[in-house]
C-alpha cells in the first residue's frame, strides 16, 4: 500500500428521491480490501469534526472509508456542513435512515467495478450515536454486513418519540429543537411519530439485537452525558458475541469538537480508532 490518500465524492438518489451525498476515502492497496461505511447521528453530518480525519486514518490502515449524509439530514449537496434544508430535516425519520443505509450498500455494490482498488465484498459498519442504532438495525437484517461497530450508540429509539408530549405534538403538527451550534430551531414534524408506529416491528431495536449474527464492537465513553454508558451495557447484554470497550474520560464525541482546528486528536479518539481498526482487522 502507498499514499497519497484519495477521496472521491458521490451523489445518488436516496429515500423519496432526495439525494444522498457521500465520499470514499482510500489509498493504493496491494490486494483485496473491505469497505467501511460510517453513519452519523442526530443533527450530525458526514464531515462533522474529526470524521474526515478518521476516514483518512482508516484508509491508511487498509480500510477504505465511505461516509455519507442521510438524504433527509438537512444538509444539501451545495451545503454539506450546514442545515439549509430544514423541511427535509423535519420530514426525516428512522425508516428513511434505515432505507438510506440499504441504498448506500446497493450503490457501492453497483459502483465497485469503478473503484481504484479491489473490494473483497466485505462490509464493516460503524454508527455513531443514533446512527449506531441504524447500523444495528441494518446488521440485524442485512446479511451483506460482515462486522459492525457502534460509537456511543443509543440502545433504543423510542426515547426520540418523547421529545414532546405526544398529544401536543400531534395537535401542533411539529416540535422544534434548538441547534446550539447554529442557534437555529429545527423542526420535527409529527410524521416522525407516525412513521415509527407504522414500522415499529422493523425499528424496535430491542427486538432486533438478538438477530445480529455478525461480530459486534461496542465502544462508549465513560463520561458520555448525551447517551449514558448504560446504553452500551444494554446492547452488550443482548448481543452475546459482542465486545464492549469503555473509554475513560471520553465524552459523546470522544473529546473531539466541530470544527476540527488541528490534526492532533485527543487520546480518547485515538483509542476509539485503534480499538475499531484492530477489531476490523481481526
Amino acid at each position: 500500500m502507498s499514499s497519497p490518500i484519495e477521496r472521491k465524492q458521490f451523489k445518488f438518489k436516496g429515500s423519496k428521491e432526495k439525494l444522498i451525498t457521500g465520499d470514499l476515502t482510500y489509498a493504493k492497496y496491494a490486494g483485496e480490501v473491505p469497505i467501511v461505511i460510517f453513519t452519523h447521528g442526530f443533527k450530525g453530518f458526514k464531515d462533522w469534526g474529526a470524521w474526515p480525519l478518521a476516514a483518512e486514518i482508516f484508509a491508511v490502515k487498509g480500510l477504505p472509508f465511505f461516509k455519507f449524509n442521510f438524504s433527509h439530514n438537512g444538509t444539501t449537496p451545495e451545503n454539506l456542513t450546514d442545515f439549509k434544508d430544514l423541511e427535509a430535516f423535519g420530514n426525516n425519520n428512522f425508516k428513511i435512515e434505515l432505507d438510506d443505509l440499504g441504498l448506500v450498500i446497493d450503490f457501492l455494490e453497483k459502483k465497485s467495478s469503478s473503484f481504484d482498488f479491489s473490494w473483497n465484498g466485505e462490509i464493516f459498519l460503524i454508527g455513531h450515536s443514533r446512527g449506531g442504532a441504524i447500523a444495528l438495525l441494518r446488521a440485524a437484517t442485512d446479511k451483506r454486513i460482515t462486522k459492525c461497530a457502534t460509537w456511543a450508540s443509543v440502545s433504543d429509539l423510542e426515547r426520540y418519540l418523547e421529545l414532546k408530549e405526544v398529544n401536543s405534538w400531534r395537535k401542533d403538527g411539529v416540535h422544534h429543537i434548538p441547534n446550539a451550534r447554529t442557534n437555529v430551531d429545527m423542526p420535527i414534524y409529527f410524521q416522525f411519530v407516525d412513521a415509527y408506529a407504522q414500522n415499529a416491528k422493523e425499528l424496535h431495536l430491542g427486538s432486533c439485537l438478538e438477530n445480529i449474527d455478525c461480530p459486534l464492537l461496542i465502544v462508549h465513553g465513560e463520561s458520555d452525558t448525551v447517551v449514558p454508558l448504560t446504553d452500551a451495557h444494554t446492547i452488550y447484554s443482548e448481543v452475546h458475541h459482542s465486545i464492549l470497550v469503555e473509554i475513560e474520560a471520553a465524552d459523546h464525541t470522544f473529546n473531539t469538537k466541530h470544527p476540527l482546528t488541528e490534526r492532533k486528536i485527543p487520546n480518547a479518539f485515538a483509542e476509539l480508532l485503534t480499538e475499531t481498526i484492530e477489531f476490523f482487522q481481526m
